[in-house]
Order: structure tokens, then sequence, then C-alpha cells
């Protein structure tokens, strides 16, 4: 390995970096040298309500809803019909409070900086009775340097947080033009205010980890690394640091891998937070590759700070070597639209992903690494995170990185348009600063995108007419838009990572208008909000399809859960109170009815599985389309994978881990090689996504319902790697056309020497 370095500072505001620089990345964990000291503040909290006779003993990282249900006073949020009951949690005003003692060895340190990682969201911080600041965004880190205020035994940290509720109405009723929704004034979870699969549980705590960090001299804030270049025997990548200094010093950094120092360079500290970026090359460079491309190789590195011979601080940072680009070349029906991974096209096959709980902090890591290993095991190579959620959490990515799962991450913005103040704007920005910094090491990270459906719904939704704009407030609007998502988030990603694409908003446009089947993605909602049949999934295929999806019932043994004993039905309060769209169980049935017109289920249980069915063949027909077209479209990501509650919904896996049929049937339909039947001229489409030729052999056998074979042919089958072609089967389309197709099944195998590559059993009709 070899190493050259260009450095270059940006030199930024003493007290601005304090609180808009300072961040622990994922990979990055802080070494615990004499000269850095932390101290974790998660025990020994207490939490009152106010007038509420509630004065409960809790650790952090926890919320309200959390707390309550821990100490017996509310039932779980997730079963029965309680949803109604536990509004009020949101518009009551809650006090954490905690005592604590800080160690000498701290105190004798330049700096004591108190970091809360995640505060939820809105809440008055004060130390020993002083006033610290106002939290008001929940994907935010809030730090401040308190030595002044620390007191080596008691000090008093109290977090006051107001009515969520009652605030967020009076600044949305104050803001002037009114906007789409009441979540868009305030910078918290959008899917906490209710969505078509999410109840209205509003969260209220402490959602991520307090503690102490102190220091004296400098520290690395925060380090990472990106990839800039790869060539077959070099790659190109950028260590960035962010260095705080209590003065003007000069100091040493060190880079090692496996121990050894593989190069050290000076660095020139000014007093204050600095970012340096300093180049390097890795020789003959191991690959990191999306599953089922390659291997997800990754590198360790230690990123030193020294003075003199004296370690400052350390981080540790493990990453892949890897490079990604959204590829829009026009042709003859638009434009292009799809991924690049290390120089190679990549057929985006994967899924849309929500928070794994309401109650944020029950996201476990071994539930996370559960859902995506059944992800990896049905053949995906992508997952979009979606922008009315949360930003998924290091555990998340770590996964993902070794799993070979390309993440699409949006920023947390989604169907509205916002504020676009300046304290807003700048808000918005710090926000942006900090999850770019954190996630940029990450190889799985793929893509930086604005927002859902933000665009979609100024150009389309009648917001405009709906909501009284003139024309002044929608130039106003729109001129907030352009700034937030055309300048200020792309800026972000462009300086502090500059390594992968952005993209303004997912769709790019609506699926009413016909370029959002040419250009862009696009998420194509005609089937289910239009109520158009499964068949329209073959002709409304776009560029690159990033969502879709039709509903099912979970896993019964899901709703057996949360009726907790009572009797199940359609017609059922507790089957109503867990379907969030307002014609979702009649859809679900009109499509049973439709497409199951001869099923007569005995009871609620073959219903549910039904539902369950209908989802699948739907997808399948879905998927089939899009990989067929391939390389016209190049990504179906469907909606959803997964619920954040026991619901009705468009995932294919459960809340509580149950595949749905659906999930099962990706195995086949996500798979390297897919054997599809065009039912138009009866010829086999070979869809391939392996990164290898094929030299094999497609055998087409039909047989009758009792499994005898009623015709056989073969065909020679050879392609390049990573392509999609038609093979005709001689004599396949007469045979079919003169025999009943309810009577057969249609069974596809393709062979290379003794090996089989892929295999497929259909329907006679489909």
């Amino acid at each position: 390995m070899k190493i050259n370095n260009l450095e270059f500072g940006i030199m930024r505001d003493w007290r601005h970096i304090i609180l808009v620089f300072s961040l622990t990345i994922l990979f990055v964990s802080c070494s615990k040298h004499q000269n850095v000291v932390e101290q974790a503040l998660s025990q020994g909290w207490t939490l009152t309500g106010d007038t509420l006779d509630i004065n409960l003993p809790v650790n952090v990282p926890s919320v309200v809803q959390q707390n309550l249900y821990d100490a017996g006073l509310i039932p779980h949020p997730y079963l029965g019909t309680v949803e109604e009951t536990l509004l009020w949690i949101s518009d009551h005003p809650w006090t954490y409070a905690t005592h604590f003692n800080v160690d000498q060895n701290m105190l004798e340190k330049d700096v004591v900086e108190l970091v809360f990682e995640g505060i939820d969201t809105y809440a008055s911080v004060t130390l020993n009775g002083q006033k610290l600041f106002d939290a008001d965004n929940q994907f935010r880190i809030w730090r401040t340097d308190v030595k002044p205020l620390l007191k080596d035994q008691d000090n008093l940290l109290v977090l006051d947080f107001p009515r969520y509720d009652s605030l967020q109405l009076a600044l949305y009723n104050d803001h002037q033009p009114r906007l789409p929704e009441k979540y868009a004034v305030t910078r918290k979870a959008p899917y906490q205010h209710g969505w078509d699969w999410a109840p209205k549980y509003k969260n209220v705590g402490i959602w991520k980890p307090v503690s102490l960090v102190a220091w004296s001299n400098a520290r690395l804030d925060n380090a990472y690394i990106v990839t800039n270049e790869v060539e077959e025997e070099q790659a190109k990548l950028t260590l960035h640091l962010d260095v705080e200094s209590t003065a003007p010093g000069d100091y040493t950094v060190e880079i090692l891998s496996n121990r050894k120092v593989l190069q050290k360079f000076p660095l020139q500290a000014d007093q204050g937070n600095q970012h340096k970026m300093f180049s390097f090359t890795v020789e003959n460079p191991r690959l990191w590759w999306p599953n089922e491309m390659g291997e997800q190789y990754l590198y360790d590195f230690e990123i030193r700070l020294k003075s003199s011979d004296k370690i400052l601080d350390s981080k540790q940072i493990k990453t892949g070597v890897k490079t990604v680009q959204i590829v829009q070349e026009p042709d003859a029906k638009g434009f292009s639209f799809y991924f690049k991974v290390n120089g190679v096209p990549m057929y985006a096959k994967g899924a849309n992903y929500v928070p794994e709980e309401m109650i944020e902090t029950w996201i476990k890591p071994e539930n996370t690494q559960k859902l995506l290993k059944m992800a990896q095991e049905a053949h995906f190579n992508m997952l979009r995170v979606w922008g009315g959620g949360i930003y998924p959490s290091d555990d998340f990515f770590n996964i993902c990185d070794t799993l070979g799962i390309l993440v699409w991450e949006d920023f947390m913005y989604a169907g509205t348009m916002y504020p676009y103040d300046e304290a807003f704007l700048e808000n918005a920005k710090i926000e942006a600063l900090e999850q770019v910094k954190r996630l940029a090491s990450h190889p799985s990270l793929g893509l930086w995108c604005g927002g859902n459906e933000i665009s979609e719904g100024y150009y389309n939704w009648g917001w405009q007419q709906s909501l009284d704009w003139s024309e002044e407030d929608d130039q106003a609007i729109k001129a907030g838009y352009d700034r937030l998502f055309e300048t200020i988030l792309p800026n972000v990603v462009e300086i502090f990572d500059g390594t992968r694409p952005y993209w303004p908003s997912s769709p790019s446009k609506g699926w009413g208008r016909p370029e959002s089947l040419t250009q862009g993605d696009v998420h194509y909602w005609g089937v289910w909000w239009g109520e158009q049949p499964y068949e329209m999934y073959r002709e409304k295929v776009g560029r690159f399809n990033s969502e879709y999806g039709y509903q099912s019932y979970p896993d019964y043994s899901t709703l057996e859960k949360i009726a907790q004993g009572e009797p199940l039905s359609k017609d059922a309060k507790v089957i109503a109170a867990h379907q969030k769209h307002a014609r979702g169980t009649q859809l679900i049935d009109d499509f049973i009815q439709r497409y199951y017109p001869e099923a007569q289920p005995n009871d609620f249980e073959e219903y549910v599985y039904l539902s369950q069915l209908s989802q699948a063949y739907g997808m399948e027909i879905a998927i089939e389309a899009h990989r067929t077209a391939k390389p016209y479209n190049m990504g179906t990501l469907y909606w959803q994978l997964n619920d954040a509650w026991p619901v009705t919904s468009w995932s294919s896996v459960d809340y509580y881990g149950n595949p749905k049929v659906f999930h099962e049937k990706l195995k086949t339909l996500f798979a390297p090689v897919l054997l599809s039947l065009d039912r138009r001229d009866y010829q086999v489409y070979v869809t391939s996504d392996l990164m290898r030729n094929i030299d094999g052999t497609l055998t087409v056998t039909v047989n009758d319902v009792d499994g005898a074979c009623l015709f056989e042919q073969k065909a020679k089958v050879s392609m390049k790697a990573n392509q999609n072609s038609k093979f005709h089967v001689e004599g396949l389309r007469e045979f079919l056309w003169n025999t009943d197709p309810q009577t057969i099944t249609i069974n596809m195998q393709l062979t290379e020497g003794d090996s089989v590559t892929a295999e497929r059993h259909l329907p006679g009709s489909h």
C-alpha cells in the first residue's frame, strides 16, 4: 500500500463548529487515550409528568412511551385497539433529570463537552440551573462545552419537554402560507404523525446515548474515508478529518493498517475546528461489491493524532474500496437511469425500508441483522431508506456493508413542502452535515436523495389550489424548495463526500405523467391507488421502478398476537385498528375476488392466506415485467420490505419477522438468472445478472395436472455477462396454442454442464 498525502483545510468558526461538526461516526470509535476521556450518562435518570403522579426511575436512551409501558402504566402500544387511548402522551409536558458526579481527571481537561446523540424532539436543556440550549431537531447531535458549569459532585442535568402536539400546531398555524402537512414545521420523523401503515405515536424523550467527553490540546472530532477512483492496479481514496484544537499547534497524523504505520504527515491546526483532507492510494485493491456481484472486502485503518510521540486521539475506520455513479444518457425512448458500481452496470433488486419500530428505542441490532439477512438470501442488492422515517443506525449500515446491500439513502423529508425560512434551512444544513459525515465511510452507501415524493407532490397533487396559495406564495415556496433540495443538500454531499451521486427527489416525475416511464425513477401506483389490474404492471415499466406494491394481511400468528384472544374476522375492530389505509380492506377483497373467483375460504385464516397469494401474484407480474425489460429498466424496488408495528401493509416481511408468500417467491424472482415466458410470442426470456457468460441448455417441459410430460424441447443458450435475451423453443408456441392452459404447468430449466443455473415453474395461464 502506497500513501501520498494532499492536505487542505477548511477553517470554521470555533463556537459554530462545536455544534455542527462534532460527531462520532459509524466505524469510528474513540480509543480511550489519556487525553480523551468519556463518561456515559445512561443511568440514574428520573421521568416526571408535570401534573401527573408519575415519577419513574429510567435509563436512557429511552422515550416516554417506552418508559410508561416498562412501568406497567400503559398497555403495549402495538396490541389491541389502544392507539386512541395513548395519543395524550405527546401532548403532555415531560421532564427527564439526572444527578451525576464527575471524575477529577475529566475536570482537569481543557474542554468537557456534554453530548446528546439524539433528542426527540423539542427540549430545554439545563445544567446546574444554567440554560444550555433548546433542542429542536430529532436528527441532530446536540453538544456544548460545560466545563465552567461542572462540579465534581451532584451535578443536575434536566431536559424539559413541552407539549409537542400543541407546539407543533401553534407553529403550523403561525406559518404563512399554509403547508400541506403539519409535520412540515418540525424536524421530527414524519411517520410518527401517522401514515397509511403507521399509527400516530409521536415519541418524546432522549432516544440516543448521552455522554461527557473531555479532552485537552486537540482531538479528532471525526474521521472517515471515501473512494474517489478505482483502476485495476490502484485506488485513490480520501481521508477526511475534523480536528478540534484549543489553540494553534503542530501535530502529526498517522495512518495505520494491521498495527503498522503506513504514512505519517504533519498537521498544522488553528484554534477551533478544521476540516482536513488527505489523498492516498491503495495498490492492487480488493474491491467491495454488492451482493452476488463479488466479495464485500473491508479494509481496517487506524488514524492517530499525535503531539510529539504522545497519542492524543485515534479513530478506527472500517471501509471498502468502491465507486458508484448514476448513468443518465439519452436514448431513443428518453434517458437511461442506472447504477454503475466499480464501473459495472448493476441491475438493482430490492425494496423500500421503513423504521423497524414505532418506538424507535425498541430497534435491536439482532432484529435488523435477521431482517437484512432475509433480504440478502432473497438476492437483494439494494434497499431504499424511505425519507419519511429516521436515518438508520450505525448497526444497519454495518450489516449492509457485510451483506453487500447498496443503500439508497433519502434525507428525512417526505410528502410535503417545508418552511424554508433561514432558521429552518440552517437547521437542515447542520443535520445534513452530520449525517453525511457519519455515513460516508460505508461502502454500502450508494446514493443521497433529497426526499420522498416532494417534487411529485408540488407538481401533481394540487397543493397550490387546495391551500389557496397566491402566485407570490407559490414562487416563495418553490424558491425555498430549490434552495434546500437543489443547492444546500447537494452542496453538502459534494463537499463532504464527493463520491456518491445526489438525486433531488424520488420520484423524479409523478406516475401519471408519460415521461415518468422514460426517464429518472418512478413510483408507479396505478395498481393499488389507481385500482388498475395487476396486468397493468406489464405496461407501466419505467427506467427504474423505485416504488410499487400491493397490500396483504400479515401472518395469521401476527394477527392472533394483536387480537389478544378476541375473535378475528375481516370486520373485527382489531383488524380495522391495524389497517391504516382508508380503502385497504376493500381493495384487498376486490383483488381476491378478481383473481381467485372460485376460492371459497372456510375461515379468516384461509382468507388471510389468499390475500398473500394475491399480493405475490401481482408482484410476480411486476418484477418479471421490470427484469425482462433490462436494460431499458435497470431497477425494481418494491414497497415495502418491513413493518414498523404489526399491521396490514405492502410489506413482504411482517413486524414479527414472518415472511409472506411474496417474500418466499423473491428467491426465484430476484435470483441471478430469471427464466420467464413471454406469453405474446411464447419465447423464453433468460435474464442474467451474473458477472460471467452463460453457455448452457434451456429445457422446457409441459406437464399435465398428474405430472405426466406432454411436451419437452431444448434450446441452446449462449449469452454474455449481465445480459437479457430471448430464446425460441421449437414447437412450444404451437403446443400451448392448442392446449387448455388450466390443465398444465410449464417448467423451464437452464443447465450448464451438470449444474442447474436457474429453473422456474409456471401455471399454464398467467
